[in-house]
């Protein structure tokens, strides 16, 4: 099986999310107004979804960057020697004063 020819990246993700949560509530409030209960469900349905895929986009943007800081850091650890390594745990590990 391969792979689709276009591909979103990040940008594209967070943007289809917050277009389609947009959609959603602009759909919600003309089902207010209306008095259309299907346009009320499928514009809070379409809400959700976006909110849905836009958390989903941030929540993958912040594991990277949490990966990426801890193969820098532990990179940077093993450049020490033993006590200085040791020493830079134990005041990482240390609440701020």
């Amino acid at each position: 099986m391969s792979e689709p020819a276009s591909t979103l990246d990040s940008a594209d993700r967070e943007a289809l999310g917050l277009k389609v949560g947009a959609g959603g509530l602009v759909a919600l409030l003309a089902g207010l107004v209306l008095g259309s209960k299907l346009l009320r469900v499928a514009g809070l349905g379409a809400a959700l979804v976006g909110g849905g895929l836009y958390a989903r986009e941030k929540l993958v943007e912040r594991g990277e960057k949490i990966s990426a800081a801890e193969a820098s850091i532990h990179s940077e650890l093993d450049d020490l020697d033993p006590v200085a390594r040791a020493q830079v745990i134990k005041g990482l590990a240390e609440p701020d004063s």
